[in-house]
């Protein structure tokens, strides 16, 4: 293990982050909804979706679905 392996995985999540960013952009609105209803965005995806387009994020309760639909009030 090197001395900058810490930094080659930051960058490295960072690159990650970028690309998914990216390409929620190419999406498109109803894209990223459908791929939201079909379960192919990660937590991080949603999250990038969330900051960078939360009008269209869906609510539950008044809170984003995908934090929602993990608390207990929304489990049970």
């Amino acid at each position: 293990m090197s001395d900058h392996y810490p930094v080659e995985l930051l960058r490295t999540q960072a690159a990650a982050r970028s690309e998914r960013r990216d390409a929620l952009r190419r999406l498109g609105r109803e894209g990223r909804l459908a791929a939201y209803r079909r379960g192919e965005l990660c937590f991080d995806s949603c999250c990038l979706w969330a900051a960078r387009y939360p009008h269209e994020v869906p609510l539950l309760n008044g809170e984003f679905e995908f934090i929602a639909i993990t608390t207990p009030e929304v489990c049970e």
